[in-house]
């Protein structure tokens, strides 16, 4: 391409090929590390655009991988509109390059010779050499070249040679300076000529003769043995030793989303923690300074920031299997197990993720093939028993399920909880396909490209992606509603209430008066006055949740959960479990005056078995904890899922939609089982 006159005038380039042809391979090598990703205007598909390096004038758009230009999904039609001129106000790119795969050249072909028709200026790139060297399959470059009128040049594995003549062809390649699309078109005929003269008009049948007349004369083929692909599928896509490999596979990958990412997220956590103790000190002369820093602000990130490693583990396994190879066969697996619910195999791979966390596994719901099946997929997601959903079950089972039906029973209800979901999550999928948004039948048609190693820069660029876009788009909406809580927590803090509670609890304790003034003043004699300072703190931080808006919000709604057994305590918790579920446990401990209930589980199970009604009977039982887990279970408390749900589908509605059907369905379930359960015992 030949500099614009005006600095100002960006080219654009639009990068096109199949699925996994090597596209992404190309794009990074040719952009490096200016890249930037969005969304197209109006639609959820990903925009991914770069400048070329060494020339930032000229613009790669990586566009999504199809298979031809009838578009049969949101990310095919993207592609057909960027390309024709009609996406938005996105000028038509003044240079197309055609990725081939030269392990799958025919079909390769069928999408550059539709790119060729649309009277672009084309320059192809084949990709794949070494793997079809495996297959036998060897391509003249210079006769597909002269065959296709176009320049093509070989990037296997984008070599530095490679990648540099690439990036000279496309700067050099001749072009008309800020075309229009009518003005483009008129200068298409002599490359629609190219199409015709080699056969090609628009029926599938002549553009696929063309396209043999092509291969016979730029394709080799020798006889090639076995390859290491097909004696690994004998293993992996077998009907039942494949499903073992699976579950094996997929095990260790959730495994290390679960178990990997809890040193790192305890690390922020514990990091997050020092920081607002830190500051808290710092402003201890200014109160509703120190809390909002230190509860508010500091509490917020950390709640934006932990999730950052299951995310980065999850993309980092999910880019491993695709670059691999894997990640098709795993789909061909499951393809059978979801289709009752009108999902296919792709849907696995965001359900699965949400065990760990919603929040990834509905960013990955983009590997579904069209938009309707994909918002069929995110909507469920949150129905799977994510991590955050543990803490509670193993407060509530440790504290009323184990001590009375032993370890066995435990172990049995937990694995339980987690089914729970799914039981209606699968029903679930079968409305929403079946009657509600109508998907139809989805064919699930893919390829099983041959196994190779990760191309690292791709697997490494994904996971950074995914984590930008992840702070990007989810996390400021996170971080403003945890100010929103925080704030309906603290005001108003009355010092009445503070001094209120100190005198009853020095009065219950009978306490000594220096004793009390050492508490007040901060300054313990011993390391029994430390612990009940601890609890001193603990006591008034209850006595201030109980009195803020938010603790007057759950007496107020107390009487709408009696029914599922809630008292105010256990609503006041679930309303401040808004942010992020895991602030349950914490809120219970904060109302029963457990300094540290998130480390010490078993402590707070305590206080809860021991709680007592006015009328002097156990105010918690077996029959309450499994309401609580029930609900738990289906309701949609979580802000950065209801977040994430509403940037993945552009729509405000559908987030508002999902938590109250979500929550309303937790009420029912919850509601039937303790009123059934009360009138059976």
């Amino acid at each position: 391409m030949t500099a614009p006159d005006s600095a100002t005038t960006t080219l654009r380039v639009a990068l096109i090929g199949n699925p996994n042809a090597g596209k992404t391979t190309v794009f990074n090598a040719l952009c490096g590390t200016r890249q930037q990703t969005g969304n197209y205007a109006g639609v959820t598909v990903e925009k991914k655009t770069g400048s070329l390096r060494g020339y930032e004038y000229i613009e790669i758009i990586d566009l999504p991988g199809t298979y031809s230009l009838q578009p049969k999904s949101a990310d095919e039609e993207i592609t057909e509109r960027v390309l024709s001129g009609h996406a938005g106000k996105e000028k038509v790119p003044d240079l197309a390059i055609a990725v081939l795969d030269a392990s799958n050249l025919k079909r390769s072909l069928y999408l550059c010779l539709q790119v060729i028709e649309t009277g672009l200026p084309v320059i192809a790139v084949v990709t794949m050499s070494d793997i079809a060297a495996r297959r036998g399959l060897s391509i003249d470059i210079a006769k597909l070249s002269k065959q296709l009128g176009i320049p093509v040049y070989p990037v296997t594995l984008a070599t530095k040679e490679q990648v540099a003549d690439l990036t000279a062809a496309i700067a050099t390649h001749p072009h008309p300076l800020s075309p229009s699309p009518k003005g483009r078109r008129g200068k298409s005929n002599s490359l629609r000529s190219v199409a015709e003269g080699l056969g090609m008009k628009v029926s599938i049948e002549d553009r696929y003769a063309a396209i043999d007349k092509i291969l016979r004369g730029v394709l080799k083929k020798e006889r090639a043995a076995n390859t290491l692909t097909q004696k690994i599928d004998a293993l992996l896509t077998h009907r039942l030793l494949g499903l073992v490999a699976f579950a094996v596979i997929i095990g260790a990958m959730f495994f290390s989303i679960y178990a990997g990412a809890r040193p790192v997220m305890d690390l922020i956590d514990n990091a997050m923690k020092m920081l607002a103790a830190s500051l808290r000190g710092t402003l201890s002369a200014y109160p509703v300074t120190a809390s909002l820093v230190a509860d508010g602000i500091i509490a917020g990130a950390g709640s934006v920031f932990v999730f950052l490693p299951q995310i980065m583990i999850l993309f980092l396994c999910i880019s491993i299997l695709e670059e691999t190879g894997y990640l098709a066969r795993a789909a061909f697996l499951m393809d059978k197990l979801l289709g009752w619910t009108g999902l296919n195999g792709r849907a696995f791979i965001p359900l699965l993720s949400s065990f760990a966390c919603a929040v990834p596994g509905i960013l990955s719901a983009r590997v579904m093939p069209t938009d309707r099946a994909r918002m069929a997929t995110i909507l469920i997601a949150p129905l799977m028993s994510c991590s955050a959903r543990l803490p509670v079950y193993v407060l509530f089972i440790g504290a009323f399920i184990e001590p009375r039906f032993g370890a066995l029973w435990a172990g049995i209800c937990l694995f339980a909880m987690h089914l729970v979901g799914i039981s209606v999550a699968m029903p679930l999928a079968y409305l929403l396909n079946r009657k509600i948004l109508k998907t139809g039948e989805s064919p699930f048609l893919l390829e099983l490209p041959e196994y190779h190693m990760p191309h690292w820069p791709n697997v490494w660029r994904r996971v950074y992606d995914a984590a930008m876009n992840f702070l990007k788009r989810v996390g400021g909406i996170i971080f403003a509603l945890s100010i929103v809580i925080w704030a309906l927590a603290y005001f108003p803090h009355s010092s009445k209430t503070t001094e209120a509670e100190l005198a009853l609890f020095a009065k219950t304790n009978a306490m000594r008066n220096e004793a009390a003034l050492s508490l007040l003043t901060h300054v313990p004699k011993d390391k029994s006055a430390e612990e009940k300072k601890a609890e001193l703190e603990s006591k008034l931080r209850a006595a201030h949740l109980r009195d803020s808006l938010l603790g007057r919000f759950g007496r107020a709604v107390e009487p709408a959960f009696s029914p599922l057994g809630f008292d105010w305590k256990i609503s006041v918790a679930i309303l401040a479990a808004f942010p992020a579920r895991e602030v349950f446990v914490s809120t219970l401990g904060i109302i029963f005056s457990v300094a540290d209930a998130k480390d010490d589980p078993a402590a707070l199970g305590k206080k809860l078995t021991h709680e007592k009604k006015p009328s002097g009977e156990a105010a918690y039982g077996v029959l309450l904890s499994i309401s609580i887990m029930i609900f738990f279970a289906l309701c949609a408390q979580c802000m950065s899922t209801l977040a994430t749900i509403r940037r993945e589908l552009m729509s405000t509605g559908w987030a508002v939609t999902v938590f109250f059907a979500l929550t309303s369905l937790a009420y029912l379930a919850s509601l039937a089982v303790y009123q059934i359960g009360k009138r059976l015992t």
